[in-house]
């Protein structure tokens, strides 16, 4: 049996979710296509920038997307299997991720596209409010660590490996996806530019775009070694060790993240939305299509293996199936990190609140998809073959189905490489221009030059942090505390809306279930995770390396742990208080 009536049944099952649930949520929600948005009252130009849903949802779904729904399920399919982790993905998504991203976003729409924070200062507490900025904060600069980490870990990369449909080795070369990486973030510079200045609708650009993408793709490794040729060695990994070479990356991202964040939407950030959502719409095309075909011929490359669909309550590294199935798949099936990118961009963007249903749901929902499209990698992987590399289990798995297409397996893995690469761009940059609202919202700086004090304010942590870890870390150790703190702030998501919802008299129930369920997922897993970074630090102390990583790591674990706690008594002192005052007493 091949992965194709799983996908197919995945893919009817979120399409009718979206159709039934999600008409449903708007209508509990109470959307009115007819009311005036911030976007369209507020636009200058700069941050307020009404677009057509589309667009909109090609930046948000980009935005969202990135390496979340990729890494996570992959990871949760090596761990426990990939039946369980295929089950919350699913329902996961449908009853918590789509009330979560659409009532975060129509409660920023309707509080004048003010962040989620702002939502919880007027209707919980300041002292909740300025709780839940630090919590934010904190949790942003530990997405900017782990998904910083993982594209720096695919651009220094240089190995070979094998595939079931190609008849010799391939090449990975980091350098060559750092080239086409480059070239994606070129070509929405100019996409922008030409929008802005010669009127050109960007679904004329978009075809010259890809094209132009295709053809860098294509002659990437030589690009490469012509570039190393200039002087510029980062794009050739056989010149350094990868660890060295990493952190180099580590902190060229980080630069990169520091310009994106403060130059105008339209520039980067819309355009670089479209065509990521292009690559996020093709790995959708190959992945269904390509399980089609290669369905109906029965693709021995695309064939279940049943031995990985449930490895066990407890995986061989110790982590129990609950809680940290859920706190490891993360955005594949919701993520507190929608709600930031919901209410600190998209709204500002949003032309009608018609649109809340295709954007915030239909963008789950489609994320979710990819997620799983990203565990077929894993369904397919051989009996005992161990990867760290998710982006590579990725990469190689939408090479097969794309192979089903009749595409060489070089170009597929590089598009595949470059695709994984290209949705993590997409929320670095959306992540560190969060970072900057929140911390100015924290400190009152304001302006260009304000702008500037928070990105490298919100910058330094990830900075300081990525330099001292040590290179036999990964990935997965930010990963961990990522998923956790991302959790747990769509908890605290969900309790603001669900105290709104109450407090303006619309039914509350939709939303307060799944907080209570991510509220005692995530406070389990953050108690877990402090007793495994306290053993840890004790091993790296009696070992005789350093413990400060991991020292930081705990006290953050802790921090989280005590504001979430906060913001829930705070949440529930108001609940009481609106009940008392609705009785009478």
């Amino acid at each position: 049996m091949t992965v194709l009536p799983i996908i197919l049944l995945c893919a009817v099952v979120l399409w009718v979710a979206y159709m039934t649930y999600g008409r449903l949520l708007v209508r509990w929600l109470g959307t009115d296509a007819y009311r005036p948005t911030p976007a369209v009252e507020k636009q200058d130009g700069v941050d307020y920038c009404p677009a057509p849903a589309p667009v909109v949802l090609g930046g948000h779904f980009t935005a969202i997307a990135a390496a979340g729904p990729i890494v996570g399920p992959i990871l949760a399919g090596l761990l426990f299997g990939w039946v369980p982790a295929l089950i919350w993905i699913v329902l996961g998504a449908i009853f918590i991720g789509s009330i979560h991203d659409a009532g975060s976003l129509f409660a920023s729409v309707r509080h004048h596209a003010r962040s989620i924070t702002q939502v919880v200062r007027e209707h919980i507490s300041r002292r909740a409010y300025l709780t839940f900025l630090c919590f934010v904060w904190l949790s942003l600069i530990y997405v900017i660590i782990a998904f910083a980490d993982v594209t720096a870990g695919t651009f220094s990369r240089l190995e070979q490996i094998t595939s079931d449909v190609s008849a010799s080795p391939i090449t990975i070369n980091g350098g060559a996806v750092a080239v086409g990486a480059s070239a994606y973030l070129l070509v929405s510079i100019v996409m922008g530019l030409l929008i802005r200045y010669a009127r050109i609708p960007w679904f004329i650009l978009l075809a010259p775009a890809v094209i132009s993408l295709g053809i860098t793709i294509t002659y990437a490794p030589q690009i490469a070694s012509f570039l190393t040729g200039l002087g510029l060695g980062v794009f050739d990994a056989s010149l350094w060790q990868t660890a060295t070479l990493a952190k180099r990356w580590d902190l060229i991202l980080l630069g990169y993240c520091f310009i994106a964040s403060i130059v105008p939407l339209w520039l980067l950030l819309q355009p670089r939305g479209v065509i990521g959502a292009t690559f996020l719409y093709a790995t959708l095309f190959f992945g269904i299509v390509g399980a089609l075909i290669g369905g109906v011929s029965g693709a021995p490359s695309l064939a279940i293996n049943w031995d990985r669909a449930f490895t066990g309550w407890v995986s061989e590294s110790g982590l129990t199936l609950f809680p940290f199935l859920f706190i490891t798949i993360a955005c594949g099936a919701c993520s507190g990190f929608h709600s930031i990118v919901g209410s600190g961009t998209t709204s500002k963007q949003l032309k009608s609140e018609r649109d809340i249903k295709p954007v915030a749901i239909g963008g789950m929902l489609l994320e979710s998809m990819v997620a799983v499209l990203a565990l077929s990698c894993v369904m397919v992987l051989a009996t005992g073959v161990k990867t760290g590399s998710p982006d590579l289990v990725f990469a190689q798995g939408m090479a097969n189905f794309q192979s089903m297409l009749g595409i060489p397996m070089t170009f597929a893995l590089g598009f595949g490489l470059l695709a994984f690469s290209s949705f993590v761009f997409d929320t670095l940059d959306v992540c560190t221009r969060l970072g900057r609202y929140v911390f100015q919202e924290l400190t009152g700086l304001s302006g260009r030059v304000g702008g500037v004090i928070a990105t490298l304010c919100t910058l330094l942590g990830p900075a300081v942090y990525l330099m001292m870890a040590p290179p036999e870390w990964g990935f997965r150790t930010f990963w961990t505390i990522f998923g956790t703190s991302n959790q747990l702030l769509a908890a605290l998501t969900l309790v603001g809306v669900s105290v709104w919802l109450w407090r303006s008299g619309r039914p509350v129930w939709y939303a307060l279930l799944p907080a209570a369920f991510m509220l005692i997922s995530t406070a389990t897993a953050l108690v877990m995770n402090v007793i495994a970074f306290t053993g840890q630090y004790q091993k790296a102390i009696g070992a005789g390396t350093s413990g400060a990583p991991m020292a930081v790591n705990i006290g953050v674990a802790i921090i989280l742990m005590i504001l979430g706690t906060f913001v829930v008594i705070e949440a529930a002192r108001v609940w009481t208080l609106s009940r008392l005052a609705r009785s009478g007493r």
